[in-house]
């Protein structure tokens, strides 16, 4: 089709009726002005799908003067790619079918775009607001990607632009939009648009003083995919390593912090009426004049403030304030508003102050008094929102220079809203949609990127340090675990590490502990594997923003495998993201042992997770043979899964060296080591029980409670004493122990045992789970659940009746296990497992 338009105008509709009549007003209008200027305007309306109710309110004769055409695309942007090549126009600006443009945004984005073309540019134009309404209200600013308050970290967060924009056609020809996968929560086609179209090389920019104005219903394409909990497509220009080059300004710019209105914007701020009207503009007058009498404490306090105080933000800000009448806001945020969170401007954060500045918040001085007082001379920063010094380190810049750019940028944008041109354009809507009025309230409070607010600011704080404490370095496989475990053994995550970081690199493994926070213990993990402390990293995140920041953040870290062992965050995920997550990477979860409650009954990773996640899930991987024989049982798995659930023995160290004898004298009572932690499952009940059974013999116990509220200690025997946690496994006086005693209620293979069976210290234990994988018949002694304390007595003077039995048998068992779980044959299965076809 010869291009014989410079814009076509494509408005989509599906399921609208009536409330596209503004929709159409406006647009009719803002194509006049368009014209108007000299630009030829080609109208289309596309049909996507519609109902009949929609067919039939478009084909009313006010739409004559746009073609429609009808489309069966089901998906938004199928449509836009479908009906592009159907158009005439050098430039396309969609437009939905219940939202509003303002009246110089056509002619306003034509302009900048013939402007770049000129300077031989490649550029796509935004409108410089984003007016929410409706549903819900929000003023958005949105920002050139060279403006330095950009950044592509935002990206991870929140879409900086909206699809209603100005795009030559070539990029839309250039970088279609993607097919929405709703089964897999994969969606938001306009935020992946902006991100690879960004990466092509188009530059975004805003055209000054243009508003959209986005209408929120309850069903919009927005809501809808929000409720989802829908995610963007994996792109390599978000990768860890990548997302970074977005970002096109070089170092930090000078902020201009006025702009000389032109002549005609001149004209429209003599007008005495700020825009958003005089009835609210008449309230600010009010509370201004409502002078309340103040304490002999805080007269001083109260000339100071009100200089600074914002009337209108505090009274748009606080409706339960504004209802009042001679009221005072400056006596109220003095008397109470601060202690309450009360924030006297935009410009500073009451609790972001506090949580900031400590020594303020312990001295109990009102924080707005103590920056106007003491803390603008002292150097500190009045923060619009929390987490200001990680986002400006974000931008790579200093707090007080990022803050004197938001400043500049909220002034002249409030400013041109109250009694400029951008403003008169919210009026100029306001009179095809008047609910768009409705936001003015919300001017006060223009949010501006990337301290758009401190939800958002939580979240793009914690991607940024989470990519920093990466490296900014993808890796190839990730091991999600729950903590880092006290002691230095191992354990599963750890011999994953090792087997991965041996054929791969540790450069190329990475661990993330997600539930709670603390260091990992020298020598659990390869030299090289890094660690990033999710659970630290992200303490301001609500928790469903917390499973949100970490599938973002693997997806970031773009691997090739992900595995799950115990992290409680990646398995409360995986319903909301799971499908979004195999559709970027193989998934493998580790399950070792299901749990007694309380009241003696059965839960557990391996019976609530397993059967919900089986499907997404390229492997499932047990430490035992017992819990994979129980689950092929319990859930009919099919002989072509099998292959799916494989035991991974963790290996054995046979570095730890056979321990001698303790000393055989008269003096010597035979002694029993114990470790663990002090909870039901460890059984220390029955480990007291025994040491009083048993007074002949000392019991030494390790441990400490970590799971639960920590346990009632009985009254200790005499034979029995508490030794505390220990670290490394080596570190234990283990030439004084006689016996090991092991008595968890259940359990899958666990590593201590893996640990003691090394040493040839004869092994009492209980008979759960995967033990007896390691308390081999003959060679150890195992009681089950029906055995009494008694059975538990006998097998311990078995023991000691024959110590040297015992410990031929103990070293037996040792070369049984060294040959069995070598590192090979565990780095064999897991191999096995990484060639597995992915879901």
């Amino acid at each position: 089709m010869n291009q014989s338009f410079d814009l076509s105008v494509i408005l989509t509709a599906h399921d609208e009726t009536l409330v596209s009549g503004p929709t159409l007003q406006a647009a009719d209008a803002s194509i006049s002005c368009a014209e108007a200027a000299g630009i030829s305007v080609e109208r289309i309306i596309a049909l996507d799908a519609a109902t009949a109710a929609t067919r039939a309110w478009f084909s009313n004769s006010t739409c004559n003067p746009w073609r429609r055409v009808e489309l069966n695309e089901g998906d938004l942007g199928m449509a836009r790619n479908t009906i592009i090549p159907q158009t005439a126009g050098r430039h396309i600006a969609f437009l939905d079918a219940d939202d509003l443009f303002s009246e110089n945004w056509l002619r306003e984005g034509m302009r900048a775009a013939q402007c770049a073309e000129e300077k031989g540019e490649q550029a796509i134009v935004h409108p410089e607001i984003n007016w929410l309404f409706d549903g819900t209200s929000s003023v958005v600013a949105n920002l050139d990607q060279n403006d330095p308050l950009f950044t592509p970290y935002y990206f991870y967060t929140m879409n900086p632009y909206d699809s209603l924009c100005i795009s030559p056609r070539v990029a839309h020809e250039n970088v279609p939009y993607s097919k929405r996968d709703i089964p897999k929560g994969l969606s938001f086609q306009d935020w992946q648009f902006a991100i690879e179209t960004m990466a092509s090389g188009w530059d975004h920019i805003c055209a000054r003083d243009t508003v959209i104005f986005k209408r929120r219903r309850d069903a919009s394409l927005v809501t809808q995919s929000q409720a989802r909990r829908s995610v963007v497509r994996q792109l390599h220009p978000m990768a860890i390593d990548r997302v970074g080059a977005l970002a096109k300004a070089a170092g930090l710019k000078t902020p201009a912090l006025s702009q000389s209105p032109n002549a005609r914007e001149e004209q429209v701020s003599r007008n005495s009426v700020p825009h958003y009207g005089a009835t609210f503009d008449d309230h600010i007058a009010r509370a201004k004049m409502s002078v309340r009498r103040v304490g002999f404490r805080d007269r001083a306090k109260y000339s100071i403030i009100k200089e600074h105080f914002d009337y209108g933000f505090y009274l748009a800000k606080y409706q339960d304030i504004a209802a009042l009448e001679k009221f005072d806001p400056v006596a109220h945020y003095i008397r109470a508003g601060w202690k309450e969170g009360r924030d006297p401007a935009p410009w500073f954060s009451t609790r972001g102050y506090l949580a900031r500045y400590e020594e303020v918040s312990d001295s109990g001085i009102n924080p707005f008094f103590h920056y106007l007082k003491k803390g603008r001379r002292a150097g500190f920063i009045p923060q619009p929102v929390r987490e200001f010094n990680t986002l400006a380190e974000c931008l790579g810049t200093t707090e007080a220079d990022a803050f004197a750019l938001w400043d500049a940028k909220y002034k002249d944008l409030r400013h041109r809203l109250e009694k400029g041109i951008l403003g008169r354009q919210v009026r100029l809507a306001g009179q095809h949609e008047p609910l768009i009025e409705l936001g003015w309230i919300q001017s006060f409070q223009i949010k501006i990127p990337p301290f758009h607010s401190n939800e958002v600011a939580f979240r793009t704080a914690a991607i940024w340090r989470l990519n920093c404490a990466a490296n900014h370095r993808r890796a190839r496989y990730v091991i999600c675990t729950n903590r880092a475990r006290f002691g230095s053994a191992p354990r599963a995550e750890g011999n994953i590490a090792r087997a991965l970081s041996e054929r791969f690199g540790s450069e190329n493994v990475l661990v993330v502990t997600t539930d709670k926070k603390g260091s990992m213990p020298l020598g659990k993990l390869p030299s090289g594997v890094r660690v990033v402390d999710f659970a630290k990293l992200t303490p301001n995140l609500k928790y469903a923003t917390r499973l949100r920041v970490l599938v973002e953040y693997l997806r970031a870290l773009q691997p090739e495998a992900v595995f799950n062992v115990n992290s409680r965050a990646l398995w409360d995920a995986m319903p909301y993201y799971g499908d979004a997550l195999v559709d970027s990477a193989k998934l493998y979860a580790c399950f070792f042992c299901n749990e007694q409650t309380q009241t003696g009954h059965w839960t557990g990773y391996p019976l609530k997770r397993l059967y919900r996640s089986f499907e997404q899930l390229t492997g499932a991987i047990t430490d035992s043979q017992a819990l994979a024989e129980d689950l092929q049982r319990r859930y009919r798995i099919a002989p072509n899964d099998k292959k799916r659930l494989r035991v991974l023995p963790n290996p054995v160290d046979p570095s730890i060296p056979v321990t001698s004898y303790p000393p055989r004298n008269a003096r010597h009572r035979p002694t029993v080591f114990w470790a663990g932690r002090f909870d039901p499952q460890k059984r220390v009940d029955l480990v007291f029980a025994l040491a009083r059974a048993l007074p002949d013999l000392d019991f030494r116990l390790w441990g400490k409670p970590v799971i639960s509220a920590p346990a009632t200690i009985p009254p200790l025997p005499n034979n029995l004493s508490l030794e505390g946690a220990y670290e490394r496994f080596h570190e234990l006086p283990l030439k004084s122990a006689d016996i090991w005693l092991y008595t968890s209620a259940w359990d899958g293979v666990p590593s201590q045992l893996l640990e003691v069976a090394m040493t040839g210290i004869p092994i009492v234990g209980s008979d759960v789970g995967g033990t007896t994988e390691v308390l081999r018949k003959g060679l150890a002694k195992s009681l089950s659940e029906t055995n009494t304390i008694q059975d538990w007595v006998d097998a311990i003077r078995e023991i000691l009746v024959d110590l040297d039995t015992a410990r031929k048998r103990a070293v037996q068992l040792r070369d049984k296990l060294v040959m069995e779980r070598s590192k090979n044959a565990h780095a064999k299965v897991l191999f096995e497992l990484l060639d597995l076809p992915g879901r």
